[in-house]
């Protein structure tokens, strides 16, 4: 059943107290202008609960092998994260290679080496509230249709995906719209998934799938939302001092708004943008999610300006 969410309107409503984010755990090797990262922890779940849990105390949903550097995270468990969300298996876990261009725009996927969580579905922790936004992080799609089912109090839910699997289970993404109440696309992922190279037109297309907003994310030309029914609101991209790493920035962006929009009092859908845009900057200032974990909400609010 589709449920209510958060809108600007909603001001006698609680704020959301938690924030569960589902999608790959894995450890990054990247190369940039020939400087190697190796074995970095990252992940589409990994950076969006780093960047969701700077507003929300956030729970992590995944399965990593025995190799993976908890140890690492502890600023992620520090902010109120949940490490035993995290499902740990015996054997190694799913390792990603890429060489990014040197502007850091573009990058080519050397090597993709599946680890435990390779057709396993994870176990999701019961929720003792209603309280709670949900996001599906960017995996495939059968496993955020468990995690989707598995959660079915979820106040808000947020769907995140990318070009591959709009490539391989585009079926499988729709079914998932009726279901969730925000979708985010890039502008590539938009016109795949409708078949409409014009954006305005495709995002009404998105819309009447299901979902009660589309956000369109630009990299660093920012982004733009519409809501069903509304006119599209958008912002820049937040100034960063230095590109170091552009890995995860995406899935930061949406962890952000996902936590931005269960804000109380309810911020305006282009505060919520900012917000987004903010947290999603500190991503690229670090190597993996180092400055997301680095980071701290008066952090946040220096970056807007206030």
């Amino acid at each position: 059943m589709k449920l209510s969410w958060y809108t600007a309107d909603d001001a006698d409503k609680k704020s959301m107290g938690a924030l569960v984010v589902s999608g790959t755990l894995t450890l990054d090797t990247t190369e940039r202008a020939g400087v190697v990262h190796a074995e970095v922890p990252g992940g589409s779940a990994l950076y969006a609960a780093a960047a969701g849990s700077l507003l929300l105390p956030t729970r992590l949903v995944g399965i990593v092998g025995d190799d993976f550097p908890f140890d690492a995270l502890a600023p992620l468990w520090a902010r109120g994260g949940d490490r035993a969300a995290v499902e740990v298996v015996h054997g190694r876990t799913f390792r990603w290679h890429a060489r990014y261009a040197p502007d850091g725009d573009t990058r080519e996927t050397l090597a993709r080496v599946a680890g435990v969580a390779d057709g396993r579905l994870p176990t999701v922790p019961s929720m003792p509230t209603r309280d709670f936004a949900l996001l599906l992080g960017s995996t495939d799609p059968r496993v955020q249709q468990h995690v989707r089912e598995a959660c079915p109090t979820a106040a808000v839910v947020g769907l995140d995906s990318m070009a591959h699997w709009w490539h391989a289970r585009a079926d499988a993404l729709r079914a998932l719209l009726a279901q969730v109440d925000v979708l985010f696309v890039d502008e590539d992922e938009l016109a795949q998934a409708t078949g409409d190279p014009d954006a305005t037109s495709a995002v009404a297309r998105v819309l009447a799938l299901g979902p009660a907003v589309v956000v369109v994310k630009r990299g660093a030309r920012g982004a733009w939302m519409q809501r069903r029914d509304g006119a599209p609101v958008a912002t820049a991209a937040a100034p960063v001092r230095e590109v170091v790493d552009t890995t995860g920035a995406g899935d930061a962006f949406a962890g952000g708004f996902m936590a931005a929009l269960a804000q109380q009092p309810p911020l305006s859908d282009h505060e919520v943008l900012r917000m987004a845009a903010a947290i999603a900057a500190f991503a690229v200032e670090g190597v993996g999610p180092a400055a997301l974990l680095a980071a701290d909400r008066p952090a946040v609010q220096r970056r807007l300006g206030g």
